[in-house]
């Protein structure tokens, strides 16, 4: 690297990761705080959980236009101080419905950063560590959920209930602010993607932030060259049809998102302590101390898929984890099913994840951000953000409802939701076969495959 480490760079972008898991397990963990402090009703905590979905949908479908127009790097710093803004909201709420506005804020500012940020780190990187650079924001997603559940494992053990109910759960969130406000002032030292600012016809400002990155002048001089070739229509002014291959790349915008929903993975994720207080039959302490964990299996699946994503390619680690996930999740579905259930089976909680991550999580972000042509990324992330948000609040809402139902828990006792999680990763596996690997390939050489499927300028 000349002067920019992708690596650091990469981190950076990626805290919005950290904080927004960190953010997950923090509200699942809070909620027998909130609950009381506002006097909600049973029935109502469903919606405290997902109710910054609803700014999660709007982010995404916002973030597309936002990206294109003022730029990746604008879009994740205006990003940052909206969901400072959202968070302040929610800690300092005196009612409900304040708070519900403030994750409803917050929310959008999640899905601003969560189409930009890939985008970014995909059209910054050099093709050579972009896998890996674009697989540093899992490591931070697991280093989250262990901050998450552990931060509240300790608020649950050391303080007592009613300063909880109080007030523990408004520091809780400032906690969440002061991440924030360091995010802030470190992205301010970014510079700007050369593939947004080549489209916008900035030719000399692309060829510098290339330089930041790659130390390599031929190489420089080949990938301004290609990029300069791929982008013409868009430099020139000319509207892209979406047409020829365009069409098979926004597909898997609408596929990958579901499938990674479908792995079940934020219904554990939220409804950790739940699910590992039924299936161990141990206290609600023991079963927080059992979902820090799930951050620790993630951690280990996060430094595998950066040791070896820009080694294994894509395919293969997707394969492994669709593979992974499908047999863990059976095994657990079969368990729950003939009711052996100990603690033995939580472990098997850990090995999905460690498999989800080295899959759905980490390279399924790669590579759905460097599949698509950069005429189309800002359009297609978008799309693939709003269908992520709309599939994870459908699994969050219909988990519980599965598992309330009685005709299905007397006659399949609980294992419904894993069933479906499992068949949906067999699926999954197949889909995967018939994709192209992208590891080692510039973004105008992926770009070129796609129009061997019909040419869209």
């Amino acid at each position: 690297m000349k002067s920019k480490n992708i690596y650091l760079v990469a981190s950076i972008v990626g805290m919005a990761g950290f904080i927004f898991v960190y953010d997950s397990a923090n509200l699942g963990g809070s909620v027998k705080y909130i609950q009381p402090h506002f006097n909600l009703l049973s029935n109502q905590i469903g919606i405290l959980v997902a109710i910054s979905l609803i700014g999660n949908f709007f982010g995404s479908l916002s973030a597309g236009y936002f990206a294109d127009k003022i730029g990746r790097k604008l879009t994740m710093i205006y990003g940052v101080i909206i969901g400072i803004i959202g968070l302040l909201f929610a800690s300092l709420a005196p009612v409900v419905n304040i708070f519900y506005i403030g994750r409803i804020i917050f929310g959008f500012s999640i899905g601003l950063i969560f189409v930009a940020a890939p985008m970014y780190i995909t059209e910054v990187a050099p093709a050579s560590k972009r896998g890996r650079a674009g697989s540093i924001r899992q490591l931070l997603l697991a280093f989250g959920l262990i901050l998450g559940y552990s931060i509240g494992f300790f608020f649950n053990y050391y303080f007592s209930l009613e300063w909880n109910i109080r007030i523990g759960w408004r520091i809780l969130i400032f906690i969440e602010i002061a991440l924030l406000i360091i995010m802030l002032i470190s992205m301010l030292t970014l510079v700007e993607s050369p593939r947004w600012l080549i489209i916008k016809g900035r030719v000399q400002e692309a060829k510098n932030s290339l330089e930041d990155f790659i130390e390599s002048k031929e190489r420089v001089d080949l990938v301004f060259s290609e990029m300069l070739t791929n982008n013409s229509p868009e430099i020139q002014g000319k509207k892209i049809k979406i047409q020829g291959g365009l069409i098979f790349a926004l597909a898997l915008c609408v596929i990958f998102p579901i499938f990674r929903q479908l792995s079940g993975v934020n219904a554990i994720t939220y409804y950790a302590q739940k699910i590992f207080t039924e299936i161990s039959s141990d206290t609600p302490n023991l079963a927080y101390f059992q979902s820090i964990f799930i951050g620790v299996s993630e951690l280990l699946g996060a430094i595998f898929v950066v040791a070896f994503a820009d080694k294994m390619g894509r395919k293969v680690l997707l394969l492994i984890g669709a593979a992974g996930m499908f047999f863990s999740e059976a095994f657990i579905a079969y368990s729950l099913y003939k009711t052996q259930v100990g603690v033995d089976l939580s472990y098997f909680i850990y090995i999905y994840n460690f498999f989800f991550t080295i899959s759905a999580g980490a390279m399924l972000t790669v590579y759905i951000s460097e599949v698509l042509p950069t005429v189309i990324r800002s359009k297609g992330s978008s799309l693939t953000g709003m269908i992520n948000w709309i599939a994870d609040a459908s699994v969050i809402y219909t988990f519980p409802l599965l598992n309330a139902n009685i005709y299905l828990t007397e006659k399949f006792h609980g294992s419904i939701p894993f069933i479906i999680f499992s068949l949906s990763m067999l699926l999954f596996f197949i889909v995967i076969l018939f994709l192209p690997e992208t590891k080692n390939k510039t973004l105008e050489e992926i770009a070129d495959y796609w129009k061997t499927k019909g040419d869209w300028e």
